[in-house]
């Protein structure tokens, strides 16, 4: 197996020749002192530490106690018994160090740093704020790939190194083990349910594709709140975005709303071509899907843009940080703007728009005036501040689907920001409106290719939407897919294996060679998308957040053989929250002794 999984994943590395940098570790480092554990954390020359980990991260949990252990000091394992549990004791500070881990589904270096490691990022529960890093991390936003290399490799040194905010583990790898009733050039990275398909096409119709994840905490379903992987992978098929991301990290108006895009030549006004054949379905009182009647428009991406921009338009608004560089959204109604507008290769943006076949004989503003087999059109014009190229990446994630303008807002209403109270407030995307009961009132309005009729303990329900893309005769997607809430990974092995399921989204790494050697199951090994972190505590209220130098002495412990080894080598090196997408060519390289110093420095400053 082991060098079957190294010829997949030099394979892989050949696909994505960005996908990561090499971090240099060591397995064994002289520690600090011992003493008795103290509430503080250190007492007398001993370092007591208070390790918070999700329980599905147990093992890696469990050799980094001990590695720190050996290293004389003493470690309280605090198990989270779910996400939600996990992230709440995070942004409390109840921890010194925990196992964090951050994932990157837009493939770009801005959102593998900005979310957790800004001041000001909807994402940051660690406590981070630092300015120089804050700046470090705006002005390689503002620049071209062959220039923010080296911005963001500042940014990582100073952050993991030089201020050790954080320490590497690994990153993952995603074994895709699928029952054979699956065509298997349908499994890919960055996989959308609308390119799943049958093996026997006949089946599409008629057959429930069953389908896993871990999580069950659905916190909501309206696509600006959601900030977690419970609700993030359905939200990326419930509403509709003006771009689709593509396994290599591309973008694609494949399954978008629009039919093209052009960019300006300084990179700063981005271009959107509408389609007019894509509608929002809605749910009945006994959980069918109907044609709502309205047709996703331009209004629709002015209004959800501006509100994912806009940190305040909703209460626990998780997504915004990476639209910062967003200025305007706007609907084009001057043809003389796309006639004059050149790219960089010097076409005009009309003449790029129209690359696609289309002809543009007129734009509109009003939803109700556009006809495109008649020529009529609506184009939106998404400006950013800077030069932000990223931009397009970012326009893929949930956080910018679609939304029913008119409905939501009608539903929002009353909404009051500041004294908002989850408790008794209503709002658009409550998940409890989907679960089956006395609480089922499905009053989602949804753009995606796939709309949820309900939900409960077990599982969630969708069915494909009818009303979306309906010129396109190409398109055939699966028409009913379950997704069963299986939370341990052994089990989600189990339901695979007796046919229970048919595709476990996360299997335990120690066991790919299960799936490989079932002769009745499919097995893929692709590079992950999910960088594991050893994160410190820098709220204020943990020895960790007052000294780099007992941070530095905590991470020189950490040996990534160790923790890869427990994974049964199906891992990845890499240096930061960046790596699956940017390598800017940086490395560890902890010492022996490292620690012993780091230690002595950190109490002769107590002193």
């Amino acid at each position: 197996m082991k060098k079957k999984v190294l010829a997949l994943l030099l394979c892989c590395a050949m696909l994505t020749p960005l996908l990561g940098c090499n971090v240099q570790t060591k397995d064994d480092v002289q520690g600090g002192g011992s003493g008795a554990p103290s509430s503080s954390g250190v007492q007398g020359g001993a370092v007591s530490l208070k390790l918070l980990y999700s329980s599905a991260d147990e093992t890696v949990a469990n050799v980094i106690r001990d590695e720190l252990t050996k290293a004389g000091m003493t470690v309280e394992m605090s198990a989270a018994a779910d996400g939600a549990t996990f992230r709440e004791q995070e942004s409390a500070g109840n921890f010194d160090i925990a196992i964090s881990s951050w994932a990157n589904p837009v493939g770009t270096p801005d959102y593998g740093c900005r979310g957790i490691w800004h001041s000001n990022g909807d994402s940051n529960m660690t406590g981070i704020s630092d300015p120089k890093l804050d700046e470090l991390i705006v002005k390689a936003s503002t620049e071209t790939p062959d220039v923010y290399v080296n911005t963001y490799g500042e940014a990582e040194r100073y952050a993991i190194e030089e201020q050790c905010y954080m320490t590497p583990l690994y990153q993952n790898t995603s074994g895709r083990g699928t029952s054979k009733v699956l065509n298997q050039d349908s499994v890919v990275l960055n996989q959308r349910w609308e390119k799943l398909a049958y093996t026997d096409p006949s089946l599409t119709d008629t057959r429930t594709l069953n389908i896993t994840q871990t999580g069950s905490t659905i916190t909501t379903w309206d696509c600006i709140r959601a900030d977690d992987q419970s609700s993030g992978y359905s939200l990326d098929e419930m509403y509709i975005h003006l771009l689709t991301l593509q396994p290599d990290w591309g973008v694609s108006t494949e399954e978008s709303l629009s039919y093209s895009y052009a960019i300006s030549e300084d990179n700063t006004q981005y271009f959107f071509l509408l389609r007019d054949d894509c509608g929002f379905a809605r749910i009945d009182k006994d959980g069918n899907v109907y044609d709502s009647g309205v047709k996703v428009a331009g209004e629709d991406v002015v209004y959800s843009l501006n509100r994912v921009k806009d940190p305040n338009s909703t209460p626990m608004h998780k997504t915004y940080s990476m639209y910062e560089n967003l200025a305007s959204v706007e609907i084009v109604t001057d043809m003389s703007v796309l006639e004059n507008t050149k790219t960089a290769d010097g076409k005009s943006v009309r003449e790029v728009l129209e690359a696609e076949g289309q002809t543009i004989g007129s734009i509109v503003e009003s939803r109700g005036d556009v006809d495109n087999d008649a020529g009529s059109y609506q184009v939106v014009c998404c400006t950013t501040s800077v030069p932000y190229p990223q931009i397009l990446n970012c326009l893929t994630f949930h956080g910018a689907g679609i939304v029913d303008s008119e409905y939501v807002e009608e539903m929002n209403k009353d909404l009051d920001v500041a004294s908002y109270d989850p408790t008794t407030d209503k709002l658009y995307g409550d998940s409890v409106c989907t679960v089956e009961g006395a609480t089922y009132d499905n009053h989602l309005s949804l753009s995606g290719s796939y709309v949820i009729t309900s939900m409960n303990d077990y599982q969630m329900n969708f069915t494909a939407n009818p009303c979306i893309r309906t010129k396109d005769t190409a398109r055939n997607p699966i028409k009913n897919i379950v997704v069963k809430f299986i939370g341990d990974r052994d089990a989600a092995l189990s339901a695979l294996r007796s046919g229970d399921v048919d595709f476990p989204y996360f299997l335990p790494e120690a066991k790919y060679d299960i799936v490989e050697q079932d002769e009745s199951l499919d097995f893929k090994l692709l590079p992950g998308i999910r960088v594991y972190m050893l994160a410190f505590n820098m709220h204020g209220n943990s020895e960790v957040s007052k000294s780099a130098d007992l941070r530095k002495a905590i991470a020189s412990v950490i040996s990534y053989d160790d923790i890869s080894a427990v994974l049964a080598g199906n891992t990845i090196q890499v240096y930061s929250t960046m790596g699956t997408c940017l390598d800017c060519g940086n490395k560890l390289n902890y010492q022996p002794g490292d620690t012993q110093k780091y230690l002595e420095a950190y109490f002769a400053s107590k002193q």
